[in-house]
């Protein structure tokens, strides 16, 4: 029941203005429960049926973050599994680096909302996504086949790191190819941190 109505409740994100994060469908002029209830009212949902499958908000924060990182996990996996070389390991990080590009409110954890929620969330809530994330790094490694030159906390801090350059985006456009520059950077980290 959960997953369809997560689907239903997403579906409607495209009607609300301003969306910047997923689960918080900001639009700037409005409270937070005032935009939990646009958004329930664009799905057709009613905010007894919501309160019935998430007690909180922050729940529904959580799965959904817990879900992205899935799906994410699951492509990476899966073009890993196919391309077992260093090359479909870099293919895969550029592949998440236009997702990422895509959907700002998979990096931009500097938004009063997501600090909003993040605050809010149990702490074994927030190990959990930090612990999903490394496991997720450790299944993606494993599916390419690769061994690593390094420590693992090292190779997933230096792609993760990699990663963050998103956040520079709109700097980098101004005199270059911010693609470009992501694709030289992960082929050159990945050639040296795999075997």
């Amino acid at each position: 029941m959960k997953v369809g109505f997560l689907i239903v409740l997403f579906a409607a994100l495209p009607s609300l203005p301003d969306t910047d994060i997923a689960v918080s469908s900001p639009a700037k002029t409005k409270a937070p429960a005032s935009r939990i209830n646009t958004l329930l009212d664009n799905a057709g949902i009613s905010i007894g049926t919501f309160y019935t499958l998430y007690p909180t908000k922050e729940d529904l924060f959580f799965e959904t973050i817990t879900n992205i990182q899935r799906r994410l996990t699951e492509k990476m996996i899966d073009i890993n599994r196919n391309r077992q070389t260093k090359e479909g390991f870099a293919q895969s990080m550029k592949k998440l680096f236009r997702e990422y590009d895509s959907k700002p409110f998979l990096y931009n954890f500097n938004t009063p909302d997501f600090q909003s929620f993040v605050t809010k969330l149990p702490e074994e809530m927030i190990k959990k996504i930090k612990f999903d994330s490394f496991d997720s790094f450790r299944q993606i490694i494993y599916a390419a086949n690769l061994r690593l030159k390094m420590e693992e906390a090292q190779a997933y801090g230096i792609l993760s790191a990699l990663l963050s350059t998103i956040r520079a985006k709109d700097t980098l456009s101004v005199t270059c190819d911010c693609f470009a520059v992501f694709d030289f950077m992960v082929d050159s980290i990945v050639a040296d941190i795999f075997e």
